[in-house]
């Protein structure tokens, strides 16, 4: 990950914070407790939410999105009700463990994830409401937005505003959507939805991603476990400090320009942090796409091309030319991919090609 992301305070942490409720002042208490809406009272905007739900249910009117939160509630609620205290303990602490992001990219924890196991049905159900909970629309329901008192459109907006997004930060190749885009980003499920439990709508792995990076390379992957199944750290897309990545170019000639796949190569590396770039170029393919963007006409041949205009319209050299785009490269390394432009021209410039 070239950088990571600036968290904003947002009301749409309300999000994860009735999820939290619910596992802690509700699931929990059931195998002592019998279902009713008292057991919401102690966060008012979720007790709103959750009697004009029973309301709905009772009238036999609630349906989509509102009916898959509450049933999903009460129907998981009524299997907690079986659970002994130690498993209640050990899924107190698995629900802890699945929302520490950080520690579980860094490898200081061990994250829980679905059963492969039709007799678990506790899990099963669980599976089926939170790989589901983000996107089934309940938090983009007209009477969710007006408790919660925001929806995820303007916590986007708040959040390209703090972080000044001039490209996505999981590839560099691609601009993101600012506050003034009517359109936005979508948030990547970081660990997968499709893998991982309780998280879904945890901002802190709710990171937003160009649609290449997202849907086209990353998709269900997990950063946390390779295709064999072994442990892999990873970047922590909310860090709070910066990760000194460094990108290299090579070619395979040192005579000529490499223009095919083979002729050239990428180099990554980020000191301290060896296994979580190897995860990020297994996620979103970084390499091959770093050397795809060297090799494609908005790539060398269009940054060559520019030092050429540049000593024909103004008479310059070309070693005085190359060093002020190597300048401009350094102050502004995530606009139209300077950093890898830069890492370009670094290369060009040993090699004595311009």
């Amino acid at each position: 990950m070239l950088f990571p992301y600036k968290r904003p305070r947002h009301p749409m942490r309300a999000m994860h914070g009735f999820v939290a409720y619910i596992f802690a002042k509700v699931w929990c208490r059931a195998p002592n407790e019998e279902y009713s809406l008292e057991l919401f009272k102690g966060l008012p905007a979720l007790y709103a939410i959750m009697d004009e739900l029973y309301r709905a249910d009772l009238a036999g009117t609630e349906k989509g999105a509102g009916a898959f939160f509450y049933r999903h509630v009460n129907q998981i609620f009524q299997e907690f009700k079986q659970l002994s205290p130690r498993e209640i303990r050990s899924y107190r602490q698995m629900f802890r463990d699945n929302n520490d992001i950080q520690a579980l990219c860094e490898g200081k924890k061990e994250p829980g994830r679905y059963i492969a196991d039709t007799q678990n049905v506790l899990m099963s159900t669980i599976e089926a409401f939170f790989s589901k909970l983000y996107s089934c629309g309940f938090f983009e329901l007209a009477m969710v937005k007006e408790h919660i008192g925001a929806n995820l459109k303007e916590h986007y907006k708040a959040f390209s505003s703090l972080n000044d997004m001039p490209c996505c930060p999981f590839c560099g190749l691609l601009p993101m959507d600012s506050e003034y885009d009517p359109t936005r980003e979508a948030y990547d499920h970081y660990l997968p939805a499709s893998k991982y439990p309780f998280n879904s709508v945890n901002l802190r792995n709710l990171a937003p991603a160009c649609y290449k990076c997202n849907s086209q390379n990353k998709g269900a992957k997990d950063p946390l476990q390779d295709e064999a199944g072994v442990k892999k750290k990873a970047f922590y897309p909310y860090a709070a400090g910066s990760y000194p990545i460094q990108v290299s170019v090579y070619f395979k000639s040192v005579a000529q320009l490499s223009t095919k796949e083979q002729d050239i190569r990428i180099g990554l590396s980020c000191a301290g942090y060896d296994e979580e770039v190897e995860t990020w170029d297994r996620l979103y393919k970084i390499r091959e796409r770093y050397a795809a963007k060297c090799l494609s006409s908005s790539g060398a041949k269009y940054w060559l091309q520019r030092i050429l205009d540049e000593n024909k319209n103004y008479q310059q050299i070309s070693q005085g030319v190359l060093s002020k785009e190597l300048e401009q490269c350094e102050s502004f390394p995530w606009h139209e991919s300077n950093f890898l432009k830069g890492a370009f021209f670094h290369t060009c410039w040993q090699l004595g090609m311009v």
